[in-house]
């Protein structure tokens, strides 16, 4: 066994860069049963390896762009492209599941010793190193910059580093790129499992913060890519989970602390984050089994009871398995025989793995059914709105999210007639994937005319907006400001920041007629994946007179892992993928409904208002 092992390391140390007249024969098994002699390279085959992560979103992503390269590359003979799962935490069952479900048509190396891992020691999933028919290491890094972060997926894919690579080595050169910095799920080593006495442990420590904050997604069935509801499945991501949560990537939750409090706040604290890095640091041990709490019990059907009506998309729609993600419109009537005030909807996902979020607007003029019957799939994509000026909205749904009703019997006006417009964001996973989403309806139960004649029941939605946007290549720090002035005392009830991709930042505050400021919500690291409707938990007054100001930065520089440019290009203002936006949405209500409408009908006025440059 000393020779065989002597012989492997003396084949990774040729593969690493030494050169040698032989090579000594270096078998790894596919999960196919193939074996496959690494070290014997009399053809000076072109070799790719690229470290798999069965549970990795980025990983799974990218299986279409590797199937579609050893399409291209491995038709001839001259390149091998390899798959290699060594995460020793991973079942072969499991890998052998993840290779039939996403359809990987390239071998994967099951690299059960880890004498690959500890060779190349890859940083991250996935993680592709390239060797030249000599065995000279030529490149290592990203397979292409669809990610330049966690959750930052580019609109368009500009630089493909691995099929460079490749076609560099073929015609006997260097690539031009020859290293780059992964972006995935940390390379995970196999955790230990301690004893009883560490200082921080799943089962006293990990567990509570885990089944609390974040199994509602990371299990079975949801949206998140793996579970997360035992010690297995937690202690295999520890250092993943350290990370994403000290980044505060997860769980998911733009808003900064220090205002008025949001209903569902996900923000960590500092010392859960502190626990996490911690147990990650100890080697993610377990404990005393006796410690741990039981897994809750998750609400499964309608969170909110038997809703009122139950609507869904007219048919299944089909999403590719790869490329960027869209924003599909759906137009889904609404059978009602009066108006009634919607007191709170609950948006079900078809399919949880490819919805991303979903806005509800409202149209009772037809004008969605017209731009839907323009194409031949089911709805219509338009990036930012709709496509049409909604006659009002219902809210809408994110990742995590918790379906509420609007508080002190509150509701938003449904027309009789009008059609839900559902403007759904899809991101690709790796495969063909259908989903019929459907939405349920919870009126508020006192009739409409008895509600209308109580003072705060009715809500409704203003917005401010700048749409004179010409933010120049390479900017890091462009900033725009709107303002506007309450003409009647009203209440507010939640706000909705909205960008695009190279929003950065997003901060709106309240100056009373007094003086006093008062900041209603700030958003110091704005993500477009990560959009939500934000309730406040105590609604409140601002008197009229109060200014409104929304203050909002964009980083249009290279080193903004969201640009959708590389290199960076001007942006101006615009619905389109490659454009940019500023929006506040503001739910409100009043003691009366005159002012409420009032507010409305003056802020449309304001809007309209506003200089909508034309850019060239």
């Amino acid at each position: 066994m000393k020779i065989l092992y002597r012989s492997l390391l003396a084949v990774l140390f040729l593969m690493l860069g030494a050169r040698a007249e032989m090579l000594t024969p270096f078998p790894l098994l596919d999960f196919s049963g193939h074996i496959h002699e690494l070290g014997q390279n009399d053809t000076r085959q072109i070799r790719a390896f690229v470290f798999l992560g069965p549970e990795c979103p980025i990983s799974r992503a990218m299986i279409p762009t590797l199937n579609a390269l050893h399409g291209r590359f491995a038709k001839d003979g001259r390149v091998a492209l390899f798959g290699v799962i060594s995460d020793g935490a991973t079942t072969r069952e499991e890998s052998r599941r993840f290779i039939a479900e996403w359809k990987i048509e390239f071998p994967v190396l099951h690299d059960a010793s880890g004498l690959l891992a500890d060779a190349l020691k890859p940083t991250h999933v996935p993680e592709a190193f390239v060797f030249d028919g000599d065995g000279r290491p030529v490149y290592r890094g990203a397979i292409d910059n669809a990610y330049e972060d966690i959750g930052r997926r580019r609109a368009q894919v500009e630089k493909h580093f691995l099929a460079d690579a490749i076609s560099a080595a073929l015609d006997g050169k260097n690539p031009v790129v020859a290293r780059t910095t992964s972006v995935g799920c940390i390379f995970e080593d196999e955790p230990k499992i301690s004893g009883t006495n560490s200082p921080v442990t799943f089962s006293r420590d990990i567990a509570p913060i885990i089944f609390a904050r974040c199994a509602n997604c990371h299990r079975e069935g949801q949206v998140a890519p793996f579970a997360l509801t035992n010690f297995v499945q937690a202690a295999k991501h520890a250092k993943q989970i350290a990370k994403v949560t000290g980044r505060r990537v997860m769980p998911p939750w733009m808003p900064e602390s220090g205002h008025e409090e949001f209903v569902g706040d996900r923000r960590l604290t500092d010392r859960e984050m502190a626990l996490f890095k911690a147990w990650a640091g100890a080697g993610a041990p377990r404990g005393d089994p006796k410690e741990e709490p039981p897994l809750p019990k998750f609400a499964e059907g309608w969170r909110l009871g038997d809703p009122d009506l139950i609507v869904r998309m007219q048919e299944p729609f089909t999403l590719r398995a790869d490329g960027a993600d869209i924003l599909q419109n759906f137009v889904i009537p609404v059978p009602t025989t009066e108006d009634k005030l919607v007191a709170a909807i609950e948006f079900h996902p078809g399919n949880p793995k490819i919805v991303h979020h979903a806005v509800l607007f409202l149209d009772d003029k037809g004008a969605a059914r017209k731009l839907d019957a323009m194409t031949l799939e089911p709805g219509y994509e338009n990036f930012g709105g709709p496509g049409f000026a909604p006659s009002g909205a219902l809210g809408g749904w994110s990742v995590g999210n918790t379906a509420r009703r609007l508080p002190n019997e509150m509701g938003r006006y449904l027309k009789q007639g009008s059609d839900i417009v559902a403007q759904i964001h899809y991101h690709p996973d790796g495969r063909v994937e259908t989903d019929q989403s459907e939405i349920g309806i919870y009126f508020v139960k006192k009739p409409l005319a008895e509600s209308l004649s109580q003072p705060a029941k009715l809500v409704g939605s203003i917005w401010m907006a700048n749409y004179e946007m010409d933010i120049p290549a390479g900017v890091a720090n462009y900033r725009k400001t709107t303002s506007y002035t309450l003409p009647r005392d009203v209440i507010l009830v939640g706000a909705v920041p909205h960008m695009h991709l190279i929003g950065h930042t997003m901060n709106v505050t309240a100056t009373l007629p007094s003086g006093k400021k008062k900041t209603l919500i700030d958003v110091p690291n704005w993500d477009y994946n990560w959009q939500d409707e934000y309730y406040y938990q105590k609604p409140f007054p601002l008197p009229a007179g109060t200014r409104l100001d929304v203050e909002a930065v964009y980083d249009n520089s290279a080193d903004n892992p969201s640009n959708p440019n590389s290199p960076p290009k001007r942006v101006t203002w615009g619905d389109g993928t490659l454009n940019e936006m500023m929006f506040c949405f503001f739910l409100l209500t009043a003691e009366n409904i005159g002012d409420l409408m009032y507010v409305i009908n003056d802020n449309l006025q304001h809007d309209a208002k506003q200089p909508r440059r034309q850019l060239q």
